[in-house]
């Protein structure tokens, strides 16, 4: 087992027989080291401060407020109900945005090009277009991240 010496007694990994020097120096050098890989984690991104701006400037078009394709409203007013373990109108069975997994949300498909039914989003005056990547992968890190509002 983990600390337990052939003989089988339990030895602490901070005992009194590690030198004193030493052991000031575990505790902080662990502490630090917890804190730098929680600041290099970066947090999830927000769906109103970094995902609805992407469908404002891409989607509004043709889901906004006065016209909502596919029955998708992504007017800030509404569109995290509409997206968020929203059925799809589409593919009867599927959700717009399952937290956690882009593979099993309808519109991580759509906009990566990838769904079997319809076409990729969003559309422009020749056809379907893809987003920039960064903003693909802000979308599907937000998905990842849980889908928060």
């Amino acid at each position: 087992m983990g600390n337990t010496p052939a003989g089988g007694e339990v030895v602490s990994l901070v005992s009194e027989e590690v030198p004193l020097k030493l052991r000031k120096w575990i505790l902080p050098t662990a502490l630090s080291a917890a804190v730098i890989t929680l600041a290099a984690v970066p947090p999830a991104p927000s769906y109103s401060k970094d995902v609805q701006p992407i469908f404002d400037k891409a989607c509004a078009d043709c889901h906004g407020a006065k016209k909502a394709k596919a029955k998708l409203s992504l007017d800030a007013s509404v569109a995290y109900k509409s997206l968020v373990d929203a059925p799809s109108e589409q593919v009867p069975g599927t959700v717009r945005v399952k937290p956690g997994d882009p593979e099993q949300s309808y519109l991580w498909l759509k906009l990566d090009h990838r769904a079997k039914e319809g076409d990729g989003m969003p559309k422009g005056m020749f056809g379907a277009k893809k987003l920039p990547q960064a903003e693909l992968d802000l979308i599907k890190a937000w998905i990842e991240g849980g889908a928060k509002e």
